[in-house]
């Protein structure tokens, strides 16, 4: 049986929580891949500036290389390739021609509103859901969106055991753009690569 897990997302830039999440899955429910994969382009987005799909790219390939993950955090360009809009439903649908299970992994704030997705109904069934806990994002309230997806989805939603880190990317570009700290929420060549290209300023 060939089993996969996914972490997607803007991935700008990628940052200690989102290494922690893939971490988690991957010894927690014993994934043997974790595929990191980069949005071409999100329908939900505020506008905030993405950077250059390369970029991105290049900053998961530092991010898992300094994290000692290589042997099993694999990136992944197949929404990049995709173009366009990036829909999971079209994510799941391509994945599932390769493997014979997929693993979703999100946020708890991605999973209080997953049901609004473009064709939620329609990929919900297809993966099992791996949600991390996340602050500001109350136990109770992810559990009952849990049951509530399961009764009226059909959708199969477990938790990770993650550390709570309370930071996001969004957080970070801001920090950037006020010159503020930011080293200890990455791993170094994400910092450097940061620094040397000078995003987010």
């Amino acid at each position: 049986m060939k089993v996969t897990g996914v972490l997607g997302g803007s991935f700008n830039p990628i940052h200690n929580a989102h290494l922690a999440m893939a971490e988690c899955a991957h010894r927690q429910f014993e994934i043997p891949e974790i595929l990191i994969m980069p949005t071409a382009a999100t329908y939900y987005k505020d506008g905030s500036v993405l950077v250059d799909a390369t970029q991105r790219m290049e900053m998961i390939h530092l991010a898992i290389k300094d994290y000692g993950a290589s042997d099993y955090m694999i990136p992944s360009s197949l929404d990049l390739d995709r173009g366009g809009t990036t829909y999971t439903y079209e994510t799941i649908n391509d994945l599932e021609k390769i493997y014979d299970k997929i693993y979703f992994i999100l946020g708890a704030d991605s999973l209080m509103y997953i049901d609004k997705w473009v064709n939620a109904a329609e990929f919900l069934p297809k993966c099992t859901i791996l949600a991390a806990f996340r602050e500001g994002v109350s136990r109770d309230a992810l559990k009952t969106q849990a049951e509530y997806l399961e009764n009226d989805y059909n959708a199969d939603v477990r938790f990770l055991d993650t550390v709570i880190m309370p930071y996001s990317s969004s957080d970070i570009r801001k920090r950037i753009s006020e010159g503020r700290r930011v080293s200890d929420m990455m791993p170094e060549g994400v910092y450097d690569y940061i620094c040397k290209n000078r995003l987010y300023k």
